[in-house]
């Protein structure tokens, strides 16, 4: 990777510009970027001057959420008839809770 370098004086600092286009970013692109920002400074770092940042927690938070939604989907299947209300609603805030953890371990804190 090639960067380009503008002297100041006695500095030279690299001439990065701002990445072009506009990225949804949601929830989980969020936990994401906090994730590597505060414990993966490296990665962060090389996303950063690359230009390649927004675009690839753009893509981490898409993919996430359609795994989330699949897993909602999932477990939204095996939930007990709706006549039992109080039932169904814990039923699915425990699925809520599970396909978050899933989520969270497969795409926010992976390795």
């Amino acid at each position: 990777m090639k960067i380009d370098y503008i002297k100041h004086g006695d500095i030279c600092l690299p001439a990065l510009k701002a990445p072009e286009g506009t990225y949804e970013i949601g929830r989980f692109g969020r936990m994401y970027l906090d994730h590597i920002k505060k414990n993966r400074r490296v990665v962060y770092s090389q996303l950063m001057i690359k230009g390649t940042l927004l675009k690839h927690v753009s893509q981490i938070d898409k993919h996430a959420r359609q795994f989330y939604e699949n897993l909602m989907k999932d477990f939204a299947k095996d939930a007990p008839p709706m006549e039992r209300q109080m039932e169904w609603v814990g039923y699915m805030n425990n699925a809520r809770h599970s396909a978050e953890e899933i989520v969270m371990k497969e795409f926010i804190f992976e390795e």
